[in-house]
């Protein structure tokens, strides 16, 4: 059956209709091009890279004894005359006091046991404190907070050792923290020849040696200078067991390209942010920044917080955070000046566009933060979750976009 004339002209119409449509919307998108992107709120950083070295005025002690027992934990306080370790000269010491400190850990399982009789919610607690124990374990390794993880350690196994055993009644608890009571009193009377290593002055203990406690002090920050910092090498370390640090300043010692110090002075207050060992970061204070030499500056920093913290640290990479900025982030792209040359970016409100000027407060790659400000209607304000366009050939303020 052939088609008539006029169903012929309809469908040709109907088609020519339908290529026009799809002409037109090609030809928008390639010549209006039209995208959007939501605000949300962001936070910025000027910071300068660094590597450098962590100065501190230290003192090292040694010992010739076969069995050292340290009898301070890492970065604890210590005052002059306190036995910071203890030194035996036989290897059979050292069996009798690893002996000892399992006792010490049974005894305290059985006071627990003791105490779970008296106290319902005793339990409770306990598995209270492991749960924070691995959780804490968690966050210190992540953080590289080595120092931390042994303590966390030591009180995760101790509780899960409290909680490991039973007894049928008090009295059965009773008879056996006397029984291992007499053995710890045993063997400590059994350990002869014990000599105390005590603290000259007060400080902050640790247990650690690298050989840099004679080479990194703070008489070899004076007169700093970049090449000083090169070629770094440790003394050696002639039975050094552990050591005192004295005062509650530590450094923080780095070559950087003198261009990137150009905004630095003396004197000035910067945030120092450690790669690993430290989760926080320091109030930090510029002690001194050398003459340029090579095309690079030695910058000293000086820090009295957690100073507890960082006796297991030397060589580490670091940031230093000039400032900080916070703001709504939007695409460089969607900033533009409106008619009365205010910059904004403009909004999809309903099917139109609207204008809401800001103020740029940081410029980043690509990006830039802006803070809200109020337009000459008083309404026209920009808020996170806001619809912005972010390219557009033209755009008014109330042109329809959707």
């Amino acid at each position: 059956m052939k088609s008539s004339p006029a169903f012929k002209i309809l469908s040709a119409v109907v088609l020519a209709a339908v290529v026009l449509y799809f002409g037109v919307q090609i030809y928008q998108y390639f010549a209006s091009p039209f995208s959007t992107t939501l605000t949300y709120e962001a936070v910025a950083e000027d910071s300068i890279p660094l590597t450098g070295w962590i100065v501190r005025d230290e003192e090292t002690f040694h010992s010739d004894a076969m069995t050292l027992t340290h009898a301070l934990g890492e970065g604890q306080r210590v005052g002059v005359g306190q036995t910071m370790a203890m030194a035996y000269q036989s290897e059979q010491a050292l069996e009798t006091v690893t002996e000892m400190e399992t006792l010490e850990l049974q005894l305290q399982q059985l006071e627990f046991a003791l105490t779970s009789y008296l106290d319902a919610d005793a339990s409770l607690k306990l598995d209270n404190s492991i749960t924070g124990s691995i959780l804490s374990l968690r966050q210190t390794l992540s953080d590289g907070d080595y120092a931390a993880a042994g303590s966390d350690i030591s009180a995760l196994k101790a509780a899960v050792l409290k909680s490991s055993h039973s007894y049928t009644s008090v009295e059965e608890v009773q008879a056996e923290i006397e029984s291992v009571q007499q053995r710890l009193d045993r063997l400590n009377a059994s350990l002869s020849g014990a000599q105390s290593i005590t603290a000259p002055a007060s400080g902050t203990y640790s247990a650690v040696c690298d050989g840099y406690e004679s080479v990194l002090t703070p008489d070899f920050l004076v007169s700093l200078m970049p090449a000083d910092l090169r070629d770094l090498s440790a003394a050696e370390n002639d039975g050094n067991v552990g050591k005192l640090i004295y005062g509650d300043t530590w450094y923080y010692a780095a070559a950087i390209s003198a261009s990137l110090a150009e905004d630095l002075r003396a004197g000035q207050t910067v945030m120092l942010r450690l790669a690993k060992g430290l989760s926080q970061d320091v109030t930090a204070r510029i002690q001194a920044i050398s003459p340029e030499e090579n095309g690079q500056i030695a910058l000293v920093l000086s820090c009295t917080d957690y100073l507890s913290q960082t006796t297991q640290l030397r060589h580490q990479a670091a940031e230093l955070v000039l400032s900080d900025y916070s703001g709504l982030r939007v695409p460089a792209t969607a900033l533009r000046l409106d008619e009365n040359g205010s910059t904004g970016v403009y909004c999809v409100v309903g099917i139109s566009a609207r204008f809401k000027p800001v103020t740029v407060v940081y410029r980043g790659d690509g990006y830039a933060l802006v803070r809200p400000e109020q337009s000459a209607a008083g309404t026209a304000i920009l808020r996170a979750g806001d619809e912005i366009i972010i390219t557009a050939n033209k755009l008014d303020n109330g042109v329809v976009v959707r």
